[in-house]
């Protein structure tokens, strides 16, 4: 071998090289897991791949499900089958229909393996649960923090991108009347739209906070009644509150009609400010209120008391 100038390099015997840092190829240690997941949970992912590597199939799946118990632990789903925990889990937002699926059998596949008596696990069906556990653990504590970081990032005004602004309707409203509030992401499957009390439940909202804007008619005028999701809106008394006769509930094609503050089917009571409103009076009494924020997976918490002034919202007792 030559120097760049050309003169031939100097022999060097490899004993007097410097050493490197060991790499170890083989057992494998598997992906990192991240450093959100929970400590227990860390553990048993932890055991199921140091029973995978000792060649134990068993102790590897028995751990795969004592880390979905460890899961449900984790979101305070505790003193319950974990059958039914998989299914609270589920209930409150926390997973999707999909992830149900997976987790049900990991848990059938653990139950195979506390029992005698059935055919012996194969390595292969240790080596899948184990990963689908890391898919499993992925999703709840890496990735599905990071997306709802991104909706927050993505829901702040622009300041200098020249693009379309990406906040919505009523958050341009709410921002221009410098308006305080805190924008709430949470899981939204386009497949499977929530509702209401869905959306409550997937962010941990009392109902009587959790509120629905529901566009009536009086005659041929349209107005709008902001009421807590629980119970229906009372026609008469919110008739009564505009000193009309009768009211009606709008019908879909009667909403579109209104304009473009609905086009993303959430209707948020603050993108139609030239509707004449009407707030609830219990909703009126909380600390503060949950409303749509016109698109789905983004809830708008704000004081009532601001609401009423940026939808110019006068108050009665509206709900039956």
């Amino acid at each position: 071998m030559l120097l760049l100038s050309g003169e031939p390099a100097p022999d060097a015997d490899p004993d007097d090289l410097p050493a490197r840092p060991a790499e170890v190829l083989w057992p494998s240690r598997g992906r990192e897991i991240g450093e959100q997941v929970p400590v227990l949970v860390r553990a048993e992912l932890t055991q199921a791949r140091a029973g995978l590597r000792a060649g134990s199939a068993a102790a590897a799946v028995l751990h795969v499900r004592r880390l979905l118990e460890a899961v449900c632990a984790d979101h305070g789903i505790t003193g319950r089958t974990l059958f039914h925990a998989l299914r609270e889990l589920r209930s409150a937002g926390r997973i999707d229909g999909w992830l149900l699926s997976w987790a049900e059998e990991l848990r059938e596949l653990g139950n195979e393996a506390a029992h005698l008596g059935t055919a012996p696990l194969t390595r292969q069906e240790a080596a899948d649960a184990v990963e689908l556990a890391e898919a499993f653990i992925d999703y709840l504590y890496v990735f599905s923090p990071k997306y709802r970081d991104f909706q927050v990032r993505r829901a702040r005004p622009a300041r200098k991108s020249r693009s379309t602004p990406i906040e919505t309707t009523a958050m341009r409203i709410l921002r221009k009347t410098r308006t305080p509030f805190a924008v709430h992401p949470y899981p939204h499957d386009p497949a499977h739209t929530k509702s209401r009390a869905a959306v409550a439940l997937a962010l941990g909202v009392p109902p009587p906070r959790m509120l629905k804007a529901v566009v009536l008619y009086l005659g041929h005028h349209a107005v709008l009644a902001i009421a807590a999701i629980e119970g229906r809106i009372d026609e008469n008394a919110l008739a009564a509150a505009f000193g009309a006769g009768a009211a009606r509930v709008a019908t879909r094609a009667d909403v579109e009609r209104i304009g473009e503050a609905i086009a993303a089917d959430v209707l948020s009571p603050v993108a139609l400010p030239y509707l004449p409103s009407v707030l609830d009076a219990g909703a009126a009494g909380q600390d503060s209120v949950y409303i749509p924020s016109g698109r789905h997976g983004l809830e708008l918490e704000l004081a009532p008391q601001d609401l009423i002034r940026v939808t110019s919202a006068r108050t009665a007792s509206i709900v039956k």
